[in-house]
């Protein structure tokens, strides 16, 4: 259902007694909606530790700080490191595996938006490795922390509710490549694949979330100076703050509305496709077209294989 910004701060406002110890790892925090929703997080548990990845360490250091001055009960640390190579996804996971004994929150908001293709050494767009593949990783080497918590959820901010029809000789983007394709694919993917993961790993929930026209600088980065400071401005009427974004995604990142599979009051769907206010966003008729078709276990499989081609 949706909730109202009203509603989203009450929810946060209760998280230091009823929720006072959280581990969480936000991946692709240092700028936009994972910075908010970090500050914010720290903010509202009494005692967080927060792990922030990303490729600025100037900006970590001041997502850092940041943290510290909204809560100094907290820990807080950056790891640099540039996710859009899996092997260094591998390296972060294993740092953080041997600090932590649970992971309770892994919230990815890495990547942006793309007109053209920059493939990396592994022959796949860079973007699209950012997007879908390195989150993946993430999600994947990250399984056994995740369910050695008690209430664990994964978080991916992209475009839940937005999938498209997909095809299954361009899932990499290789045969063809289009600011369409490139947007709906790991989209689409995205939510496949959080569909296989529920049911094969029931103690977690995913959420895939579309957070709405955030204003964030990420328009500027992606399309440049001038073309993105007119969208920017063109956007003004309907973009949501970063300080507003960060409250919704608190929200969700820690509500007991969106239960992991096997939650004891119930049988659930494990995996949840939301608008930015929580509203249910699946596109019913499409996503049950995918099933039919295949598509999450064709998909996960074609992530595995990716993950040994690269990774091996």
């Amino acid at each position: 259902m949706a909730h109202t910004l009203t509603q989203a701060r009450e929810w946060n406002a209760t998280l230091k007694s009823a929720r006072p110890e959280l581990v969480a790892l936000f991946v692709g925090g240092t700028s936009g909606i994972g910075r908010s929703t970090a500050i914010k997080l720290a903010s509202s548990i009494a005692r967080p530790t927060v792990y922030i990845v990303g490729r600025n360490e100037t900006a970590g250091a001041q997502v850092v700080e940041e943290m510290k001055a909204a809560n100094q009960n907290g820990s807080y640390s950056f790891i640099a490191a540039d996710v859009s190579d899996l092997r260094n996804v591998d390296t972060v996971c294993q740092k953080l595996k041997s600090n932590i004994k649970a992971l309770d929150l892994l919230f990815l908001s890495c990547g942006g938006f793309t007109f053209s293709k920059q493939e990396t050494d592994a022959k796949i767009d860079v973007n699209h490795i950012l997007r879908y593949y390195s989150r993946m990783r993430f999600i994947y080497n990250l399984l056994p922390s995740l369910e050695a918590a008690q209430s664990p959820r994964v978080v991916s901010i992209l475009a839940g509710g937005k999938e498209t029809k997909i095809q299954e000789d361009n899932l990499d983007l290789q045969k063809e490549f289009s600011l369409s394709t490139s947007n709906g694919y790991p989209a689409t993917m995205t939510s496949l694949v959080f569909e296989v993961l529920a049911s094969e790993h029931p103690s977690i929930s995913f959420l895939h979330v579309f957070p709405g026209v955030v204003a964030t600088p990420m328009m500027k980065k992606s399309m440049g100076s001038v073309v993105g400071s007119i969208l920017s401005f063109l956007t003004i009427p309907i973009s949501i703050s970063m300080s507003k974004s960060g409250e919704w995604n608190t929200f969700l990142a820690t509500s007991a509305e969106y239960p992991a599979k096997n939650a004891s009051t119930g049988e659930y769907p494990g995996y949840y496709l939301l608008n930015y206010n929580g509203n249910d966003a699946t596109n019913k008729a499409l996503m049950e077209q995918l099933r039919k078709e295949g598509f999450p276990n064709t998909v996960w499989k074609h992530t595995l294989a990716t993950f040994d081609r690269i990774c091996a």
